[in-house]
């Protein structure tokens, strides 16, 4: 089995678990005239137990719940998506809703009346407490690394939202995807790089444990930061990266030119060959669904049409 299919089959299992788990049983931890009226919960990143029920106004200050939730239910039940996602998603989809700038903007959240909001846990607690206070569910996706908590979130949100088939569904179309971007790459004839972009003066790496990596994955390379034991998102000295040395770099658009100006940097083997790949800011850095559609600008940048 070849290395992105063996990660892949492991995801999805923890997807249908995640999502089994999540949908099948009524905790002990619900009161007891849930419990007896049969409600079921589902339990997010902080351990609070959220009622799962079909919510009809939605708001979502996460990026990732705003990608997954235009993918599961019916568009008019999603009230406000985050700033951001209107800023960089050019989908008509999100064309009549409302921007919340931060999750922290918790009199908008209020004003909007939802049933429910979703967040990721970079968030003040005592801002999600007066959301809390003011009648609202509050579902925490907790912290995003790459397609280990995406693939749990999808099963989450649908959980919560009483559509688990349809967040079955969109994983295992998610999973489908990545693996067909370098199904035809043998074990063999997988090149070897890794991501670093440069913020400030200082060098960062993507890898284990972070979409960086799974883009790297999905996309044919060998993550050779992660091979050597480095994971996160690290912050590379001059030396370490001179260390790897290595053969294929994925970077931002710019920084392919001021990475191998850097003083020593041209020795590296990407630069003396001319291996340094920008891929889109906008697509390298989206934590959800989009890994796809990184993934497969990767590999057409790397790989090109003789893969």
């Amino acid at each position: 089995m070849k290395r992105v299919n063996g990660i892949n089959a492991a995801l999805l299992l923890i997807a249908v678990l995640t999502s089994a788990v999540l949908t099948a049983a009524i905790s002990r931890r619900m009161p007891s005239e849930e419990r007896r009226a049969g409600v079921r919960t589902v339990e997010d990143a902080t351990g609070e137990l959220v009622p799962a029920r079909d919510y009809a106004r939605i708001v979502s200050t996460s990026t990732i719940a705003d990608q997954v939730l235009i993918e599961i239910i019916e568009p008019e039940r999603l009230l406000a998506v985050s700033a951001h996602t209107l800023r960089s998603e050019a989908s008509r989809a999100y064309a009549d809703k409302i921007g919340v700038e931060h999750a922290r903007d918790v009199e908008t959240i209020i004003e909007l009346r939802p049933d429910i909001v979703f967040i990721n846990n970079f968030i003040d607690r005592r801002q999600v407490e007066r959301l809390k206070e003011a009648g609202l569910n509050v579902f925490d996706l907790g912290p995003m690394r790459g397609l280990a908590t995406l693939l749990p979130n999808i099963g989450q949100l649908a959980a919560v939202l009483d559509v688990p088939n349809r967040g079955q569904a969109l994983a295992d179309e998610l999973l489908r995807g990545l693996d067909a971007v370098s199904a035809d790459i043998p074990e063999d004839r997988r090149l070897r790089g890794l991501y670093v972009g440069i913020h400030g003066d200082r060098l960062y790496g993507g890898t284990a444990g972070t979409s960086f990596h799974d883009v790297l994955t999905a996309a044919g390379l060998v993550d050779i930061a992660a091979e050597a034991g480095f994971e996160g998102w690290p912050a590379f000295t001059n030396e370490q990266l001179l260390s790897l040395d290595p053969p294929w770099i994925i970077t931002n658009p710019g920084t392919e030119r001021s990475l191998c100006r850097h003083p020593g940097f041209q020795s590296l083997a990407a630069c003396k060959a001319g291996q340094v790949r920008s891929i889109e800011t906008h697509l390298l850095t989206d934590p959800g669904l989009g890994i796809l559609q990184a993934a497969e600008a990767v590999h057409a940048a790397v790989y090109g049409d003789d893969a």
